[in-house]
C-alpha cells in the first residue's frame, strides 16, 4: 500500500475510519474492517520508518529517491512504495510492516508467519512474488522509453518485533536498521555509469507519468449495503453525526462544536463510501439538508465536475 492512496479524496485510513464510524456496532463486517484499518495504519507507519531511515543514505554519485509510485502500462497498473534511481541501477523499495517469526518456504514458494505467543501459523502473500512483478513492470516501462538501466529490488520489514526464521534466495530482504547497508551492497554489484540517461531526467519522466490510484467506493469494494451507512454530518468535537447547518457554518446539536468545513468533509465521505457521483438530492439525504440551494452551494464550493442537465445533474471529483 502506498502512503498517499486516495479513495474518493480521503486517504485509505480516513475512508476506513469513516466507514467504521458510520456502520452499526453489531454489523457483521465490523471485525473484518477493523483488521483492514489496522493493516492500513501499520503499512503507513512502516513506510514512514523506511523513508526516515533513508535520510541517512548517501553515496558520492548521483542518486534520486522517488516515493509512493502509481504507474501503468496499458491496463497493467502497479503501486510501489519507493524507488532509488542511480547511475548503476534502479532499486525498487518495498515496505512490509509484518511482525512475529517470518518464514519463506522455498519448496512451495510461500510466505507465512508464526506468532511469538501462540505459535499460530498465518499464511500471507509472498512479498518476493510482488517484488518480482514490480521489477518486470519497471524493466518493461524503462525499455518502452529507451532507457537502459538494470532493475533490482529490496524488501524492508519495518516491524519492531520481527524475526527471520528463513530468507528467500530470489530477493534481498532486511530489517529497517539494515536497509542502507543492504543498498550499498546491492550498488557494489553493478558497474558505475550503467544508465543511458541522466538520473534526474529519468525521475522527471517517472513523475510525469504518475497516474491517480483508482479504487472503488468502500461499500462497493467490500459489498456493503449503502442502506447500512449512518447518515448525517460528522462532528470532530464529540464524534457524533449531529452537525446542523447554522447560518454560514455548521454546529453540533449535541456538543456545540462549530466547523465550517464539516459539509465538505461529508462530500468526500460520500465519494469514499457510497459512489463516484453525487446529486443534489443525494447530498441532502446524506447531510440531512432541506434546502436544495444550500446543497448546491456546498457542491459548487468543492469545484466538482458536473454532468447532465439541471434536473438530473450529478457531480464527480474528477482526477
Amino acid at each position: 500500500m502506498a502512503i498517499n492512496t486516495k479513495i474518493g479524496g480521503l486517504t485509505k485510513v480516513e475512508a476506513l475510519e469513516s466507514l467504521l464510524g458510520r456502520l452499526p456496532k453489531n454489523h457483521p463486517d465490523r471485525e473484518f474492517l477493523e483488521i483492514r484499518l489496522y493493516r492500513a495504519s501499520a503499512g503507513i507507519r512502516g513506510e514512514s520508518k523506511m523513508i526516515n531511515k533513508f535520510k541517512e543514505f548517501y553515496i558520492d554519485e548521483d542518486f534520486q529517491p522517488v516515493w509512493d509510485l502509481n504507474m501503468e502500462i496499458g491496463n497493467w497498473a502497479v503501486q510501489m512504495d519507493g524507488l532509488l534511481l542511480t547511475n548503476r541501477c534502479a532499486i525498487i523499495l518495498e515496505s512490509k510492516n509484518i511482525s512475529d517469526e517470518l518464514h519463506f518456504d522455498a519448496a512451495n514458494d510461500e510466505f507465512y508467519k508464526k506468532t511469538f505467543k501462540e505459535g499460530n501459523k498465518i499464511t500471507l502473500e509472498n512479498p518476493v512474488i510482488q517484488l518480482k512483478k514490480h521489477i518486470r513492470f519497471l524493466e518493461r516501462w524503462l525499455k518502452s522509453h529507451k532507457i537502459n538501466l538494470p532493475v533490482t529490488g529490496l524488501i524492508i520489514f519495518t516491524a519492531n518485533q520481527c524475526e527471520f526464521h528463513s530468507k528467500p534466495s530470489g530477493a534481498s530482504i532486511c530489517k529497517t536498521y539494515q536497509m542502507n547497508q543492504y543498498l550499498y551492497h546491492i550498488l557494489e554489484q553493478y558497474p558505475q555509469e550503467a544508465s543511458s540517461h541522466k538520473i534526474s531526467k529519468i525521475k522527471k519522466m517517472i513523475l510525469a507519468n504518475q497516474i491517480p490510484f483508482k479504487k472503488s467506493p468502500l461499500c462497493e469494494f467490500y459489498h456493503i449495503d449503502p442502506k447500512d451507512i449512518k447518515t448525517g454530518v460528522y462532528c470532530r468535537g464529540c464524534k457524533s453525526y449531529s452537525m446542523k447547518r447554522w447560518h454560514k457554518t455548521w454546529q453540533c446539536s449535541d456538543c456545540g462544536f462549530k466547523d465550517s468545513g464539516a459539509a465538505q468533509f461529508a462530500v468526500l465521505e460520500y465519494f469514499a463510501l457510497i459512489g463516484n457521483r453525487i446529486t443534489n438530492k443525494q447530498l441532502r439525504d446524506f447531510c440531512h439538508l432541506e434546502s436544495p440551494h444550500a446543497a448546491r452551494r456546498i457542491l459548487l464550493q468543492r469545484e466538482l465536475i458536473p454532468a447532465g442537465d439541471l434536473k438530473s445533474r450529478s457531480y464527480s471529483l474528477g482526477k
